[in-house]
């Protein structure tokens, strides 16, 4: 199987006194061929798009600005979409499908981004619009050996939505405090009309930290992990091997980050994490996650 891609695009940036502006546009064509197999001939696909965005920035005050971005962005059917041809699990047989198009969605943010001589932070609302989606339906038909016959289709439309944070303090000349707060929620439409959750949505998460630096070569870094629970599936997800079909517990770690700058030169650090050696799974994730763990590293420049 190939895919080969080619695209063009321009962008430009303006800037007056207390006024900034981005734009760009991108046209890309894709060519995507699959050989025959012994089960369903050749299929060739030329699927192509024009993407853009628009970024817009205000200084309200000196350190304080008001961010917003709007972008159109799409995805082609790609070899995983068409390469699962032929006899699969569930007594399915998955036939091409020469019309399928590409995916595409609008994305939307709005934020204020604040900086000074000892804050740092960011706090931005996001919406995405999904629209295409490609997802596998029954055709109706069954094959002679009593497989039911599916595609892949352009079926749902899916929007999610949330919020990105950040802060940063400097408590002291040798004392950085920081923290992160993320939350994302999804709600997909099915072609009958039906409103479910969409897939694998992140829980609320968060991350707490400091960084101590008592002198130009030591760094400590201890920070603290944590995911809400998970139990807002879509119909897919309970389905999933991976998930499971009640929910995903929340749960939180201890680490530490450390390291020494040696030389100019070289610099070695040491990683802890889950300290407190719990037994968790990230949402989604296909395995349970490590517990007690330690890395070492060395960086040398030349």
């Amino acid at each position: 199987s190939t895919m080969d891609s080619a695209a063009v695009y321009a962008s430009n940036h303006w800037s007056w006194e207390r006024l900034s502006f981005d734009a760009g546009l991108r046209y890309s064509r894709f060519e995507i061929f699959l050989p025959a197999n012994a089960e369903v001939a050749a299929t060739r696909l030329e699927p192509d798009d024009l993407t853009g965005d628009i970024h817009f920035g205000y200084e309200l005050a000196p350190g304080l600005n008001l961010v917003a971005n709007v972008g159109r962005g799409f995805r082609p059917p790609n070899v995983f979409d068409l390469g699962t041809l032929g006899s699969r699990p569930g007594n399915r047989f998955n036939v091409p499908n020469r019309n399928l198009q590409a995916e595409t969605v609008w994305s939307y943010d709005l934020g204020l981004k604040l900086s000074s001589s000892r804050w740092q932070a960011e706090v931005f609302a996001w919406y995405a619009d999904y629209r295409d989606k490609i997802s596998s339906s029954l055709t109706g038909e069954v094959t002679p050996e009593g497989r039911l016959v599916v595609r892949s289709d352009n079926l749902n439309e899916a929007q999610l939505y949330g919020f990105e944070s950040g802060l940063r303090l400097l408590a002291g000349d040798t004392l950085e405090i920081f923290g992160v707060l993320n939350y994302t929620r999804g709600e997909e439409s099915e072609l009958s009309g039906v409103k479910v959750p969409a897939d694998r949505i992140p829980p609320l998460n968060v991350r707490l930290g400091l960084v101590w630096e008592p002198s130009d070569r030591w760094r400590l870094e201890p920070y603290v992990d944590l995911a809400g629970s998970q139990n807002r599936l879509s119909p897919r997800d309970v389905e999933d091997p991976r998930i499971d079909p009640t929910g995903t517990d929340g749960w939180a770690t201890l680490n530490l980050l450390a390291s020494w700058q040696a030389t100019q030169q070289a610099a070695v650090g040491l990683k802890l994490e889950n300290l407190g050696d719990n037994n968790y799974r990230e949402h989604g994730s296909g395995i349970d996650a490590a517990g007690r763990n330690v890395g070492l590293w060395l960086n040398l420049l030349f």
